[in-house]
């Protein structure tokens, strides 16, 4: 496996999530895709401890979330160019 870029390895040969706030759905789609290459990766005995350290920040929030800050703007936009 390559270099991992969302999730960095740890001594004890687990990858921690790196917590990005703010994560657009292109990227979470590469977190996931990334989660799976490493838990394709390891074995067996050490699957659950890291799938128990991807659940502890799931990157579909901070997509939603980011995603839903863009709306904001999006709406603000909208309301500007009806009232100017």
């Amino acid at each position: 496996m390559t270099m991992p870029r969302f999730h960095t390895e740890k001594g004890d040969g687990l990858f921690h999530p790196i917590p990005f706030l703010f994560v657009t759905r292109r990227m979470c789609e590469e977190i996931m895709a990334e989660r799976e290459a490493i838990l394709h990766e390891q074995p067996a005995a050490a699957r659950k401890k890291q799938e128990a350290l991807f659940a502890r920040y799931d990157p579909a929030v901070s997509a939603n979330a980011f995603s839903g800050i863009l709306g904001l703007f999006d709406t603000a936009k909208s309301e500007l160019r009806s009232h100017g």
